[in-house]
């Protein structure tokens, strides 16, 4: 299910599978901008981007998670598809994902990308932005910053195991640097205050987390005093990604912990 809108010139695109109903479980959002898509929604959602957007130039993926880069699979056919140099061989031989990701997504099939670096397209800037995936970037083009997943909003209560948020930091950091007005994100449209805020709750959490490590709290207790009262949403999340979503991952993350037991 693809919902289009408009946004200082941008054709904003909200991007979901229809479970049943209308209903759709987790939404995300790409971007068009001159004739370029910056990312491409997912998997069960391809043949419909392709029919909508078979006629722009090209496609910039900001990573390779399949939300972002599933439409790849049937734009491919027709346009180049850039995409990070890390992200190159894991787009040529995607791992199967856990099952309720390709209940919500899909599972992602071989993209044959090529490298940024090899991207005619001078007007467009691209910047590193590491943490939320190892091989995430962003782009730039006139003051609009497409930025994938680097930046969610205030309140964020879960994220991915593999995500590194003190990277992640140093990247919205890194952005912030670079003059921009709107954040183009897969959660939706920010302003440049609305990126300032969520660095600012990112480093928030960071602060609470130390200082309940440092008087001895478990893991367990940091969760529960740091993110009280969750919704059920984000409970749900978490038992069926099996944690691949999840507060502690937050935690985990802020404190450099991620990957230890």
């Amino acid at each position: 299910m693809l919902i289009p809108s408009e946004h200082e010139g941008v054709r904003v695109v909200k991007c979901g599978t229809d479970v049943g109903g209308g209903r759709v479980l987790y939404w995300v959002y790409f971007y068009v901008y001159k004739d370029f898509l910056f990312d491409s929604g997912c998997p069960h959602t391809a043949k419909e981007v392709f029919e909508v957007f078979k006629d722009k130039k090209a496609l910039m993926i900001t990573h390779y998670h399949e939300d972002h880069s599933g439409g790849a699979i049937e734009l491919q056919k027709v346009m180049k598809v850039f995409a990070p140099k890390r992200s190159l061989e894991i787009l040529r031989d995607p791992p199967e994902v856990l099952q309720y990701r390709k209940i919500v997504w899909g599972q992602p099939t071989p993209v044959i990308a090529e490298p940024l670096e090899e991207m005619p397209f001078k007007e467009i800037e691209v910047i590193e932005t590491p943490g939320h995936s190892f091989d995430h970037v962003s782009f730039l083009i006139d003051r609009k910053l497409f930025c994938g997943d680097l930046v969610v909003t205030r309140g964020q209560i879960v994220c991915m195991r593999e995500e590194r948020l003190l990277e992640t930091i140093k990247s919205i950091e890194k952005v912030l640097s670079y003059d921009f007005d709107f954040a183009y994100t897969g959660v939706g449209v920010s302003n440049r205050e609305a990126v300032e805020d969520y660095l600012a709750y990112l480093e928030e959490l960071k602060e609470k987390a130390e200082e309940l490590y440092k008087e001895g709290k478990s893991i367990e207790e940091i969760v529960n005093a740091v993110f009280p009262n969750p919704p059920e949403k984000a409970l749900l999340m978490e038992t069926v990604s099996e944690k691949e979503w999840a507060r502690e991952n937050i935690v985990r993350s802020l404190l450099n912990l991620s990957g230890q037991s």
